[in-house]
């Protein structure tokens, strides 16, 4: 039975983070990728066009909705 270097074995990277952090700092693929950090919750909100649409959507977030339960969603111990 062949044994596979530690390279090729991710079970065998898992004991040994160091050796790992090494190969990725020597890796030039990976400092070849491109990347970009996204952050969608900081964008702002795109102001409604319709103003029809935006009175309505307002509308409900003002409403204090409670939906009725369904038949078969009865709270009954």
């Amino acid at each position: 039975m062949r044994t596979q270097s530690t390279s090729t074995n991710p079970f065998a990277l898992m004991m040994a983070p160091a050796q790992v952090l090494a190969a990725m700092e020597k890796s030039d693929g990976l400092r070849r990728l491109q990347h970009q950090v996204f952050h969608p919750l900081d964008t702002r909100v795109r102001p409604q066009t319709d103003a029809e649409l935006a009175a309505f959507d307002a509308a409900i977030e003002r409403a204090n909705l409670v939906l009725p339960l369904e038949a078969d969603d009865s709270l009954s111990v």
